[in-house]
């Protein structure tokens, strides 16, 4: 007899880190970013997700690159061992209310999961979330 539920594959290993993930939605503290709907018009100032095998978290806080650590466990628990900020690598712009909101948000966040195309990271009270979509390209770079 075949059992009709889905098989859940470990967070883990459903490859988050094979892939881009654009910044579609955020709350943070139970309020959602105010500034949401200018942000999702211009794909350049959308912050953007990448990780690698070794738990390196890269990509664009909107206008500056950030990079961060953590660790993932099989069940979607995450701990950061380097909090995401802004990557002294680049000419360094000011920062704009989403990257402020959005680096700040990052580390609160102690929970990851995938949900089709989506990609939600979460505290354990759901007061602070971030949910991405999967993109094969990361926006272009701001002016």
């Amino acid at each position: 007899m075949m059992d009709d539920a889905p098989n859940e594959v470990p967070v883990a290993e459903q490859s988050v880190c094979d892939h881009q993930w654009l910044l579609k939605r955020m709350s943070i503290d139970g309020r959602e970013h105010r500034s949401r709907l200018l942000w999702q018009t211009f794909l350049r100032d959308r912050p953007y997700f990448t990780c690698d095998d070794l738990g390196y978290v890269r990509g664009s806080a909107g206008n500056n690159p950030y990079l961060g650590r953590f660790s993932l466990q099989e069940d979607g628990r995450i701990n950061w061992s380097q909090i995401p900020e802004i990557s002294r690598m680049g000419n360094v712009r000011e920062s704009s209310e989403l990257e402020q909101d959005y680096l700040r948000a990052l580390p609160l966040t102690d929970s990851l999961n995938v949900e089709g195309d989506a990609l939600i990271l979460q505290d354990e009270g759901g007061m602070t979330r971030l949910e991405f979509r999967r993109t094969d390209n990361p926006p272009p770079p701001a002016p």
